[in-house]
């Protein structure tokens, strides 16, 4: 098997935030495809925050996509020059006001993992998102939410999340993708 080859580009939106093109795609067997539309988003983390006591940090946000409020975790776009994790710290306190817990100085290995990078959707989609989680967090400091934010943080045992994703509170695919991903080399 062999990948298509890119004849042609054609931006059909180009802005910091999403890019939308129009693609011109050779297939191995010869054949061309003249419209073949493909995305792109800046790449992103998903924060898999959980406290002390064993609770998963959550947001509530208004998502504009779906027109509803969404359970999710706390996730945010990586800034030029960050590593995933440093993001992940990062949006953790900006978005939810949590952070490491000073008090386990020096920080111990394993409070933060890098988990995996994956395909937003690999069809059309040529951003990625990466998952981390941080272990043992703490509510400490003020948020500072982007001026289109309005966000609340809410914490859920293990138990709690599950049920919640079971009814279909917790929908978002992505993220429970990462959580899986994250129960699985967990074990």
């Amino acid at each position: 098997m062999k990948p298509w080859k890119l004849l042609k580009t054609e931006y059909l939106v180009d802005a910091p935030w999403l890019k939308v093109a129009k693609e011109t795609c050779e297939l191995p067997n010869g054949k061309v495809i003249d419209d073949f539309y493909t995305l792109w988003q800046p790449d992103w983390v998903l924060i898999l925050a959980r406290t002390a006591q064993g609770k998963w940090v959550m947001t509530e946000q208004y998502r504009h996509g779906t027109g509803k409020i969404a359970l999710e975790f706390p996730a945010g776009i990586i800034d030029k020059g960050e590593t995933p994790e440093q993001a992940a710290l990062r949006e953790l306190q900006e978005e939810c006001g949590y952070m490491l817990d000073e008090s386990r100085s020096p920080i111990k290995p394993g409070m933060t993992k890098f988990i995996g990078t994956f395909p937003v959707n690999p069809d059309r989609h040529r951003g990625v998102f990466h998952v981390v989680f941080i272990d043992g967090v703490v509510k400490g400091g003020n948020t500072h939410f982007d001026s289109n934010e309005e966000i609340e943080s809410l914490e859920l045992s293990d138990k709690e999340l599950q049920a919640k994703m079971a009814d279909g509170t917790f929908c978002h695919p992505l993220q429970m993708a990462g959580y899986l991903k994250y129960r699985l080399i967990k074990k």
